[in-house]
C-alpha cells in the first residue's frame, strides 16, 4: 500500500469523507510516518548492517543514522584479521576489565547506550573498521501520496490504527474522542508489541550469550 491508499483507509474507518475534512492531509502524513517508525522499533521489522571507521584513540562511535539494538558487532583490521565483539553492560565491563575506560587495546566488548551510541570496551589501539548489524527505522519517511513504507507489505493496515489514535487525541471538540483514541493504540499495541524504553534495551543487549570467534 502507498501512502495515497493508507489515507483513504483512514477516511473510510474515521468517517472522515467529505471536504473539509476533519483532518486534512497534511496532518495525516506526519502521523503516518511516525507510525512506521513507531512499528518499526517496537517490533523491529528493519534489519540492517553498515561499518564504521575507528580511528587510534576512540573510546565510543556514533551507530549509523537510525540504527538501534545492535545485534551483531566485529572490529575488521587493516590486515584484514576479523574479531567478533559482544555487548556488555558498564558494571561488567568494570569488573572483568579494570581500567578499561583509559586502557589502550583491541575492544573485546561494547556497550550500545541506547541513544545512538556505543562505548567501545577499550580505548582502540589501532584504526579498525567496525562492522555492526541491527535494526533501524525507515530511511526515507513517509512524505509523498505515492511513496511506500519500508516494512513488510503485511504490516502496512494496521499503521491506521496509530494514526487512528493520533487522530482521536487531537483537542478539538469535533475530533476528540478518549475511548476511539485508546482503541486505535491498544490495536497497534497488539500488533507491534509495546515500546521498549533506553534501559531495558541495554540490559537486554547486555544479557545475550557472548561468543568469541576469531576469523583469521
Amino acid at each position: 500500500m502507498n501512502l495515497r491508499e493508507l489515507i483513504k483507509q483512514f477516511r473510510v474507518l474515521s468517517k472522515d469523507m467529505v471536504r473539509k475534512y476533519l483532518w486534512p492531509d497534511e496532518e495525516l502524513i506526519p502521523w503516518f510516518a511516525e507510525a512506521e517508525k513507531e512499528a518499526a522499533q517496537r517490533a523491529r521489522l528493519i534489519r540492517d548492517s553498515d561499518e564504521i571507521t575507528l580511528s587510534v584513540g576512540d573510546k565510543s562511535c556514533d551507530l549509523p543514522s537510525g540504527m538501534f539494538d545492535v545485534q551483531y558487532a566485529e572490529l575488521r583490521a587493516v590486515d584484514g584479521t576479523v574479531y567478533e565483539i559482544h555487548a556488555t553492560d558498564y558494571v561488567e565491563l568494570t569488573t572483568t576489565r579494570p581500567g578499561w575506560r583509559t586502557k589502550s587495546d583491541r575492544p573485546r566488548e561494547f556497550i550500545d547506550n541506547g541513544d545512538g551510541t556505543l562505548t567501545l570496551g577499550y580505548v582502540c589501539d589501532a584504526a579498525y573498521t567496525l562492522y555492526v548489524e541491527g535494526f533501524r527505522t525507515p530511511k526515507n519517511p513517509l512524505s509523498s501520496e505515492g511513496d511506500e513504507p519500508e516494512i513488510a507489505e503485511d504490516h502496512h493496515s494496521k499503521l491506521v490504527d496509530w494514526v487512528l489514535f493520533r487522530a482521536y487525541s487531537k483537542p478539538d471538540v469535533d475530533t476528540l474522542n478518549p475511548g476511539k483514541s485508546a482503541d486505535g493504540e491498544d490495536r497497534f499495541t497488539k500488533h507491534f508489541g509495546k515500546r521498549l524504553n533506553a534501559d531495558l534495551r541495554r540490559r537486554q543487549n547486555a544479557s545475550r550469550p557472548h561468543r568469541n570467534r576469531c576469523h583469521l
